[in-house]
């Protein structure tokens, strides 16, 4: 007897099911305190908006990829790798919550007695493990790590710590070169070689060291961004209105975004600037 084979949903369909339950049990709802991820600098806070405010909406594969993507790395890196990193909660002022993650490291060596004051001085590190499907290897410049970079920054600031690690794990190792982006996305070119080895290999895992002195006046300028766009969210959240808040910048954005028909975007005037306040010479990289 042959073997049969047919194409079934069943369990995509079961696990969407699933995993639309289990956010809905950790859903945010409007009362709840906002997270460092709702107010981040080029996020949408519309979109933070109704991801309250709208009880149910279609759970999308794009969901479901990036909810596996992200808790399976840091699954691995977190628990697998027991490299000592925890969870901690903090918050900021009074409406703002954090949930970094923390490494506690210190100097390794032999000698019993200074093992005991170098396990006095630990340092506390904060390490942000993100997953990206990016064909591109992300530099400073690139409007996503500058996401990634922010969400780092902010955590700097709550914790008031003075550096952190950025972990970016690569879920593609394919060399493709970036050639224009228009109101559909990017476009991309891919070199008939790809998967090199050794030095022209793609890093699948690269980390960043960032360093935010604890007197630095960015520090500043970070905390008023981080009022401001509290606020603005939490004013629409008490009103129940979304009128005054902005569409993101990068509205190719919201082509994808599960609450396109809620927020009709067409008819927003108000949008996030572009303009980042990091730029012009705040960010300093220096070669490895």
């Amino acid at each position: 007897m042959p073997i049969l084979i047919s194409k079934d949903s069943t369990f995509i369909n079961i696990l969407r099911s699933n995993l639309k339950e289990h956010y809905n049990s950790h859903r945010r709802n409007i009362d709840d305190k906002i997270h460092v991820s709702d107010i981040l600098w080029g996020s949408c806070l519309r979109k933070a908006y109704y991801a309250r405010v709208i009880k149910d909406y279609e759970f999308t594969d794009d969901d479901i990829d990036n909810f596996v993507r992200g808790e399976s790395s840091e699954h691995v890196l977190v628990d697998l790798a027991d490299i000592g990193v925890g969870q901690h909660e903090l918050f900021f002022e009074d409406d703002l919550i954090a949930r970094p993650d923390l490494l506690s490291v210190s100097p390794s060596d032999s000698n019993e007695q200074q093992q005991q004051q170098q396990q006095q001085q630990q340092k506390n590190l904060i390490v942000e493990f993100k997953d990206t499907k990016s064909f591109e290897r992300l530099t400073p410049e690139n409007p996503k790590f500058k996401g990634y970079l922010r969400q780092l920054l902010y955590y700097l600031i709550i914790s008031g710590f003075d550096a952190g690690v950025l972990c970016i794990r690569y879920a593609s190792n394919r060399k493709l070169q970036w050639i224009k982006r228009d109101e559909k996305g990017d476009y991309f070119f891919s070199p008939l070689v790809n998967n090199e080895t050794g030095e022209n290999k793609l890093p699948e895992l690269e980390t960043w060291t960032v360093i935010l002195e604890k007197d630095s006046d960015i520090r500043e300028l970070l905390k008023d961004e981080i009022r401001m766009r509290v606020s603005i969210l939490r004013a629409a959240l008490n009103s129940k209105n979304p009128l005054e808040l902005p569409k993101v910048a990068e509205e190719w954005k919201c082509i994808r975004c599960p609450f396109l028909k809620n927020c009709n975007p067409l008819t927003i005037e108000k949008k996030d600037s572009k303009k980042d306040i990091l730029d012009d010479g705040k960010i300093i990289v220096l070669s490895s």
